[in-house]
């Protein structure tokens, strides 16, 4: 026998469904049933079984014990399933769901497709039903919701911002439509490659300071910049998402309640949870933000981290934070002065995003100017002002030139003779034996890190290796 459940969880026959089945609302939604609408996602008893009708309808074989319920709830029941699933027959008839690409508290994220244009989207579902959450939390929930949408359509043409793409709301879910991002996290692609270069870090910190620069100028503050809100929409943009704790403030206005990440919080907001008198917080919690993040993907760890929470909380508070590692030998002190200003504790004197911009480590060149290479394209453009032999001379040149260049980086990768010696007392003085020491132990380790506990790789290197007892040499200097 064949059931169907219904939005109060009771489970009935198919036969009592019979004139539901025949209704427009049921005859486009019920393919997704169990697959793909969160309506009918509901938690089933666990000898329920998933059968498949002739019909193409989806249904729950029960335990032949249960007992039906009377016609009057049946009804009842009915008419509540056939509202919500008419509600939703707007977004399912637009768009094909697809695998669930991630969870939250009372959302799910999930892929799906355009059906007019087969462009591929990524769709927020939000729960505000009452059935999981009562309705006070179910209410401000949906307040949230609406309030991030309507800031990023207030942001919406900015390429450094998510964009919306279309909403629809009903009053059991919210199904929000994002453009999809195939790279995925900017904290995953770090903790693939650990630490970013410099040309990398500009790469994404302009874009960055040029997204915070836009949602500055419309007084919006974000509040929760880190790496997992960063997404990648291909090897060369990002983009700010998750604009949950986003607020827009009025002129002159101040903020005192406490959002954010740990170990992204800027110091006035740790200030307004301990002093009753604390002036509050605005835009420059995110220029703080920002400096957290270039800290992060040029040394592949946070600035501030501390086992204890309340020590963490003192050196955010203090600024104190240090470039002593060896890997901030082979980065520019112009990168340095730039952390440095955006992780200054006074604000009047931090630097904000705008300044950025224009200051001089973002002015650096990594590549050279495309008109100054535009000259030969030409001339390799236009062989009948050449002869037959130029030509020749030239293909030769620049097969000599890309030889050059492939083995000049080649050796960058040569295995060099290391000293077993100064390996032992130094390890982490070598970039290439630190980078494989840290991928191999994070490989290891990596499930053992939780997270959500401060999002960041450090609990694994927090320390900096010392030589153990007795294998040191007699003249050799310490570290």
């Amino acid at each position: 026998m064949i059931y169907q459940r219904s939005q109060f969880k009771r489970y009935k026959k198919m036969s009592n469904f019979d004139k539901i089945l025949a209704q427009p609302a049921f005859a486009s939604c019920s393919i997704h049933l169990y697959g793909h609408c969160e309506v009918f996602q509901r938690s089933r008893p666990p000898n329920a079984i998933v059968v498949h009708d002739k019909t193409g309808f989806y249904g729950d074989r029960m335990d032949p014990n249960w007992k039906n319920v009377d016609e009057d709830e049946i009804s009842d029941d009915v008419e509540t399933a056939s509202a919500i699933m008419e509600s939703c027959a707007g977004f399912y008839s637009s768009y094909e769901c697809k695998e669930v690409l991630g969870h939250g508290i009372a959302s799910t994220v999930r892929r799906c497709i355009e059906k007019s244009t087969g462009q591929t989207f990524a769709v927020k579902i939000v729960d505000i039903s009452t059935e999981r959450q009562n309705e006070m939390e179910a209410k401000r929930l949906a307040e949230e919701t609406m309030s991030e949408i309507n800031l990023l359509r207030q942001l919406a043409g900015h390429p450094s911002i998510i964009l919306i793409h279309d909403f629809y709301s009903t009053p059991t879910f919210l199904f929000a439509i994002f453009e999809m991002a195939p790279g995925g996290e900017l904290f995953h692609l770090l903790n693939k490659m650990v630490t970013f270069s410099e040309k990398k870090t500009r790469q994404v910190m302009k874009q960055l300071f040029d997204g915070v620069s836009y949602m500055h100028s419309k007084n919006i503050v974000h509040r929760d910049l880190k790496l997992e809100n960063i997404l990648c929409i291909d090897d060369h943009r990002v983009c700010i998402s998750d604009f949950g704790f986003a607020k827009q403030l009025t002129p002159g206005e101040r903020l005192k309640e406490l959002f954010g990440t740990p170990g992204y919080l800027a110091p006035e907001t740790l200030k307004c949870q301990m002093y009753e008198n604390a002036t509050g917080y605005s835009l420059e919690v995110d220029n703080w933000a920002l400096g957290v993040i270039m800290y992060t993907l040029l040394a592949g760890h946070a600035p501030f981290y501390h086992r204890q929470q309340l020590r963490m909380m003192r050196m955010i508070q203090e600024g104190r934070f240090d470039f002593v590692a060896d890997i901030w030998d082979s980065v520019s002190q112009d990168a340095k002065d730039l952390i440095r200003r955006m992780l200054t504790v006074d604000v009047n004197e931090r630097i904000t995003a705008k300044e950025c911009l224009e200051h001089q480590w973002m002015k650096a060149a990594d590549v050279v100017p495309m008109r100054k290479r535009s000259v030969v394209t030409k001339e390799v453009a236009a062989p009948t002002r050449r002869s037959q032999a130029e030509l020749r001379s030239l293909f030769r040149m620049a097969q000599l030139a890309v030889r050059f260049t492939w083995r000049i980086g080649n050796l960058r990768r040569l295995k060099q003779s290391l000293d077993r010696t100064e390996l032992r007392i130094r390890p982490y003085r070598y970039t290439e034996v630190r980078h494989e020491a840290e991928a191999a132990a994070f490989a290891v380790f990596g499930h053992w890190v939780s997270r959500g506990f401060h999002y960041s790789r450090d609990m694994l290197f927090a320390n900096r290796p010392r030589p153990p007892k007795g294998l040191g040499v007699a003249g050799a200097k310490s570290p």
